[in-house]
């Protein structure tokens, strides 16, 4: 793809090409290194099957043919919302080998944020499955570029699906040469900041996780990997199936997000590496459930109350991962490893990506400053120049220029580095509460309030107020039902007054039995927003 034509698309194009030391070019790549080494070791494992490098190989190149015969090509968008099964991720491959640039959409997503993500993109061929048949037949009339829907578990309806998946066709795919740098998928950010906007990664930016982190020592190649996550998350299919091919190991559908399946699965599948979320993790803790011996267990999604962390340590004896990442890095950008982390610190940049603290007019911050966390290629060593930025959002040309301004990525996070490298993050820039005149960091707060052994989990948001511009309100999920609230209340007011200063000690304070949430696991803060603004 040449430089001029990543702004038809509100893109820019990548500030260097240079490819992973001794690593595949691109993610199709990936699957025919594997498939030359262990043509029959396991690729694939889920309840129903299990497949071989061969098998999935052959799958793919089935698939991929039966794109090019719907009329896909190089660059036309293939969107997905299905669950986490083999045909996702034979899919996902395919779209890859063609070239063409994958949209993963969550199935639990209501109809508004398909339709909105299916529009924006351009999706040409959308998979999916019965389950949500009907909600997207409705939504066809108002998509004139979706051009497919195949219903893969519907003979009469999978576009010829389950004839390529059996092998009852014969044609080749053409093989068309993949540029690597060139866009490769549309990762829709949760939507907890709003509309959803579509972050754009190159197979590039994918290949770089596994070739880093296996280099690094981050991950190990050598360990079984497995996801109870969605693989629609594109996050998840990069930590997921692309490094475990990567490595030339299985990947394992986890059962389940409920912990005592999935603890269960950990068992008997001898899993060597997954990652929760932190409602997960906190679940974990309160089933009491053994692991298997020698899991390597990362939390991810959203941060992981230092309170979590410690009380894990003490059951199981190890440190979980905990990380910051985000969609536009993608994946991780730092990461703590099995290390003891201070107070409230999520890891370490990984050693690919440089990251810095920077004030509003772009200038580097010294240590212990808060402000924006950028982060870029490191600019020495064999890693030099190799990690490249997001190609930036999705025919939103003036989001991209102030994503990559200065030849950093700005991720839109406070955050703080102390002396010896360790990332804090202090909050997003859009859940900043403005009290007053004064900046209240919700993340602070939070971390307070989950100190106390009744609180499962919280979110501190703002809400408008005619004097003070905004008031701190604090939401809380009791840890039980039967809780006295207002004795909870006190309690927290009081452990708020003993470490924060006055104007952070929230205004208001709500209980809830339940919070929205994405498929992450995230809570969704702009509906939580809506649910204590007051009524007019």
């Amino acid at each position: 793809m040449k430089d001029e034509d990543f702004a038809t698309y509100g893109l820019q194009p990548p500030p260097a090409r240079i490819d992973p030391p001794n690593s595949p070019r691109d993610v199709a790549e990936i699957l025919d290194r594997s498939i030359a080494s262990a043509p029959d070791a396991e690729a694939l494992v889920e309840a129903s099957q299990r497949m071989t490098f061969a098998q999935v190989g052959s799958a793919v190149e089935s698939v991929t043919t039966l794109f090019e015969q719907a009329g896909l090509k190089p660059g036309d968008r293939i969107a997905a919302s299905l669950g986490n099964t083999c045909d996702l991720v034979i899919a996902f491959f395919a779209a890859m080998r063609l070239g063409a640039v994958w949209v993963g959409i969550n199935k639990i997503l209501p109809a508004g944020d398909k339709r909105y993500i299916l529009d924006h993109s351009g999706a040409k061929l959308l998979l999916a499955d019965a389950s949500i048949a009907g909600q997207i037949d409705s939504l066809r009339g108002e998509l004139s570029a979706l051009a497919h829907v195949w219903v893969i578990d519907e003979p009469a309806r999978d576009g010829g699906w389950h004839a390529a998946r059996t092998m009852e066709s014969q044609a080749r795919a053409s093989r068309p040469p993949v540029d690597p740098y060139a866009p490769a998928a549309i990762m829709y950010t949760s939507g907890t900041t709003g509309v959803p906007k579509g972050v754009v990664h190159s197979q590039h930016n994918m290949v770089v996780v596994p070739a880093a982190t296996f280099a690094h020592g981050i991950l190990s190649p050598d360990a079984s990997r497995g996801a109870a996550l969605p693989l629609t998350i594109t996050n998840v299919m990069i930590l997921g199936p692309i490094s475990a091919f990567f490595a030339i190991r299985p990947f394992k559908f986890g059962p389940s997000t409920k912990v005592a399946p999935l603890v269960e699965w950990l068992h008997a599948e001898q899993i060597g590496q997954i990652a929760f979320v932190p409602t997960m993790v906190y679940d974990l803790l309160q089933a009491g459930l053994d692991l298997p011996p020698g899991l390597s267990l990362g939390a991810g999604g959203a941060p992981l109350p230092q309170v979590i962390r410690e009380a894990f340590f003490n059951r199981y004896g190890f440190h979980i991962g905990t990380s910051y990442g985000l969609t536009e890095a993608p994946t991780v950008v730092a990461i703590s490893g099995d290390q003891i982390t201070p107070d409230g610190a999520s890891g370490l940049a990984v050693p690919h990506m440089d990251v810095t603290i920077r004030s509003e007019d772009g200038r580097v911050l010294p240590i212990g400053e808060t402000g924006e966390v950028c982060f870029g290629p490191v600019s020495e060593g064999p890693w030099a120049g190799v990690y490249t930025p997001p190609l930036g959002y999705w025919r939103e040309p003036e989001r991209t220029a102030a994503l990559l301004r200065g030849g950093v990525v700005h991720s839109g996070d406070h955050g703080r580095l102390n002396e010896e490298g360790w990332l804090t993050i202090a909050d997003r820039s859009s859940e900043l509460i403005l009290r007053g005149g004064s900046n209240v960091y919700p993340a602070e707060i939070e971390r307070i309030l989950h100190r106390h052994d009744d609180v499962a989990d919280c979110a501190v948001v703002g809400r408008p107020d005619l004097r003070m511009g905004m008031l701190t309100v604090a939401c809380v999920l009791p840890a039980r039902p039967g809780i006295d609230a207002d004795a909870l209340r006190d309690e927290l007011r009081a452990l708020c007054a003993e470490h924060l200063t006055r104007y952070k000690i929230p205004d208001e304070w709500r209980f809830f039995e339940e919070f929205p949430r994405n498929a992450m696991g995230k809570v969704v803060k702009p509906k939580l927003r809506e649910l204590v603004a007051p009524t007019i």
